[in-house]
């Protein structure tokens, strides 16, 4: 059985390591509560990160799309690009055979001007009235005029020609500017929609730091709970080592009190006989003992 010294020290041991274990405990909580937030706060970061890219992945499709489709349209503009730098050479060539052939013909006049004055006559003689004679004389101009006509029919033909490519090339040279003008548009949305993607990817990027700087310290927190929580089950070892001494001591001591009591009743015992031989009369105190006595039987 332990002396009164070494209980004292075991309680004193006890007193201390429940305070250690409830300190360990509080400590372990706060570890733990630490952790599960920073474990949410790391899933958070993780969703927002995934819907990110996910957004991304649109908006790179879309630039993509505006990219190629900006490529296709320079293709179509360099070929009515190449188209029109053809046709105006072939207008000029054309305009050049047109002046040859009027220095040629000795042609002062715009031919055109023939048919107006043809169809000026032909309009006075429907709507005027007129004599026989005057008529006639109108229809010999018209016929002069008509031969004069034929004489230079070729000449208003090739005009005719000049003005129908020029007019092609206007309808090429309004397609490419239709073109170049959608180019520049889609090529300044592609660019900002590049533009948007880099600010995004670097954000990504800050996202990502963050991250890895909460998984690294979640990693510290986790280290941190297992190291408490070995400490708390060590002290809890400790804590049942000290009860267990104690209560193997309080056993012992009871035992002990048991033994002492049982010396004293029958030491007691003798005294009762010795005065029951004797014929003395017995007291209370005495008959009490008696009756313990005979209920330990």
């Amino acid at each position: 059985m332990l002396d009164e010294e070494e209980v004292k020290k075991l309680l004193d041991d006890l007193r201390k390591t429940e305070k250690e274990v409830l300190e360990l405990r509080k400590k372990l909580n706060k570890i733990n509560n630490d952790k599960e937030n920073l474990y949410k706060k790391r899933e958070g970061l993780g969703r927002d990160i995934k819907n990110r890219i996910r957004e991304l992945s649109g908006s790179k499709r879309k630039r993509d799309s505006l990219t190629k489709g900006v490529k296709e349209k320079k293709k179509q503009r360099d070929i009515l690009n190449a188209q029109i730098t053809k046709e105006v050479s072939t207008i000029k060539k054309l305009k050049q055979e047109y002046v040859e052939l009027k220095k040629k013909m000795n042609i002062k006049r715009d031919p055109s001007e023939l048919v107006k004055r043809i169809e000026a006559i032909e309009f006075k003689i429907q709507t005027e009235p007129m004599s026989f004679e005057k008529e006639q004389v109108f229809m010999k101009q018209i016929k002069d005029l008509k031969n004069k006509y034929a004489e230079v029919k070729v000449l208003v033909e090739k005009d005719k020609e000049v003005k129908q490519k020029s007019r092609e090339i206007d309808d090429l040279k309004r397609r490419a500017n239709t073109l170049h003008k959608e180019i520049q548009d889609e090529a300044s949305q592609s660019q900002s929609y590049h533009e948007a993607l880099v600010e995004e990817y670097k954000s990504i990027d800050e996202f990502r730091k963050e991250e890895k700087n909460i998984r690294e310290k979640f990693e510290e927190y986790k280290n941190n709970f297992n190291n408490v929580n070995q400490e708390l089950k060590k002290k809890l070892e400790e804590l049942r080592s000290i009860k267990k001494k104690l209560e193997d001591n309080k056993i012992e001591f009871e035992e002990s009190i048991k033994e002492y009591e049982k010396k004293s009743l029958d030491e007691r015992k003798k005294e009762i006989d010795e005065k029951m031989k004797k014929g003395m009369k017995l007291t209370t105190e005495d008959l009490l003992i008696l009756q313990r006595l005979e209920q330990k039987k």
